[in-house]
């Protein structure tokens, strides 16, 4: 079986699309599967690194007021549409997956032409504008939450849920916090915004740590995104908070299922990907949705798990320091609300997207 994926642009559509690869070829190790993206995305850098050959098609997004990049845009369609059709050709690929982001859409559009099996994974629960018009045409639908569900046709279309890595699921929360030599008595926050990092998140963060500056039961990491790493490092250390026991400020980490299983709070944006974690991990949230993400669909990711109760959702206009301290504040002296808050969140995860999204292949591969 040969299969290409359209994985690109950010990593909410790469990992997934990753996630979909490393099942398949559990599943069936003969397989042969190569991915496509474009150089303007950050896949070109990521895909390299998990062994997977990838091709490029010239591609790029619409910027939101029109300008020349718009134009290079409409013309990236018509090369996009022609660097499709030779990579089908070349490769005569018995599936085409994309996970969304415009390099999907040229090559998805193509392969339904030539009746190529297509399957697409949407990870929000608001759909990607390439999504919601690739519904129309591909043979399999696989969304990650049911809010997702009435924007595509019901002939095809079915609940996956995000592809998470197991080490998600694997969490033993006493060895995490002894690891981090956490004592029962402090209460841990872990505030991440993205591997690019969240501004308003980081600057209302700062309140935070400073009121916590004499406070050893409260323990804070806090991972600003590489590119506000040394601004926000500058500012704390400006609060004369380095070196401290337990205030950590870090660009990013490797392990954020280990910080997260030994949390007691996640303060966090709202993609797709940040969302199935904290699921995964069932840690209680105030969540912070980009306010810039097409179509505002981090705030429909957001209510997924406040809506019920697992988490509380704070506007990016409405976040300030004294709003976030009075929030984590209140709900870490609530042990019992933060208890069910984490139950909820729990509740919600998907566990099998994988397997999910595998039986569906398999279905195809049969007709």
């Amino acid at each position: 079986m040969k299969v290409l994926i359209a994985a690109g642009g950010t990593g909410g559509h790469i990992y997934p699309g990753l996630a979909i690869a490393e099942k398949i070829k559990t599943e069936n190790p003969g397989a042969e599967i190569i991915f496509i993206g474009s150089l303007v995305g950050m896949e070109k850098n990521i895909i390299p690194q998990y062994g997977y050959p990838i091709e490029y098609i010239r591609v790029r997004g619409f910027e939101r007021k029109a300008s020349l990049e718009t134009l290079a845009a409409i013309k990236g369609i018509f090369d996009g549409l022609s660097d499709a059709k030779k990579i089908i050709a070349k490769h005569q690929p018995d599936l085409v997956i994309g996970t969304g982001g415009f390099t999907a859409g040229p090559l998805l559009l193509i392969a339904s032409r030539r009746k190529i099996k297509t399957m697409i994974h949407e990870q929000n629960a608001y759909p990607g504008k390439t999504n919601l018009m690739l519904g129309k045409r591909v043979d399999r639908i696989a969304i990650s939450f049911n809010e997702a569900k009435q924007y595509f046709p019901g002939e095809g279309t079915f609940l996956a849920g995000n592809p998470v890595r197991a080490e998600y699921y694997q969490i033993n929360r006493c060895e995490l916090r002894k690891h981090l030599n956490l004592s029962d008595a402090q209460k841990m926050v872990l505030i991440m915004g993205g591997s690019q990092g969240a501004g308003s998140i980081n600057q209302s963060a700062l309140s935070l740590i400073a009121s916590y500056q004499n406070r050893e039961d409260r323990v804070i990491y806090h991972l600003t995104g590489k590119d506000q790493y040394q601004l926000i490092k500058k500012e704390v250390q400006n609060l004369g908070l380095f070196p401290s026991g337990h205030i950590f400020v870090e660009a990013y980490s490797n392990e954020v299922h280990r910080l997260l299983g030994a949390a007691d709070l996640v303060i966090s944006r709202s993609g797709a990907m940040s969302v199935a974690e904290i699921q995964a991990v069932g840690v209680p949230s105030i969540l912070v949705p980009y306010p810039m993400a097409a179509g505002n669909h981090q705030e429909f990711n957001a209510r997924v798990i406040t809506d019920p109760g697992g988490g509380v959702l704070i506007k990016d206009k409405d976040l300030t320091g004294a709003l976030l301290i009075q929030t984590v504040e209140t709900l870490l002296d609530d042990e019992k609300k933060s208890q069910t808050m984490g139950q909820i969140t729990k509740a919600l995860s998907i566990n099998n997207a994988g397997d999910r999204i595998y039986d569906e292949i398999k279905k195809l591969m049969e007709n």
